[in-house]
């Protein structure tokens, strides 16, 4: 997930991954391929059939600090963002020409009203 203020300035980028935890000898980032490779699984963090999942992300607003006088303040310098979301699909774990892009969306995420993604 990213966030750009209206004239393209990235303030804000996250991810979530959600798989398996990994691989060889729990070490690495690849994934491994058989039980030769494996030590177990360290941690299961993947996806069930058909689950949802609502995630939470803080994104803080671009800023800057203001002097008038003897008193500094913050203002916003934007109060709009421009959100992406996309939800990647990586079958070797990771973007290697071979990922697929399951879901991608983008908002206006405007500070004035009440935004909420559905």
């Amino acid at each position: 997930m990213t966030a750009n203020t209206l004239d393209g300035k990235e303030v804000y980028k996250d991810e979530k991954i959600y798989m398996p935890f990994p691989g060889r000898l729990g070490r690495g980032k690849e994934m491994g391929r058989g039980p030769y490779e494996k030590s177990g699984l360290l941690r299961e963090t993947s996806l069930a059939p058909l689950a949802r999942v609502h995630e939470h992300f803080e994104i803080t607003y671009p800023f800057a600090d203001v002097k008038t006088g003897d008193v500094t303040q913050r203002e916003l310098t934007s109060d709009e963002l421009k959100v992406t979301v996309k939800l990647w699909y990586l079958p070797f774990g990771e973007f290697d020409g071979y990922e697929v892009t399951w879901f991608e969306e983008e908002k206006k995420l405007d500070l004035k009203t009440e935004w909420v993604w559905r």
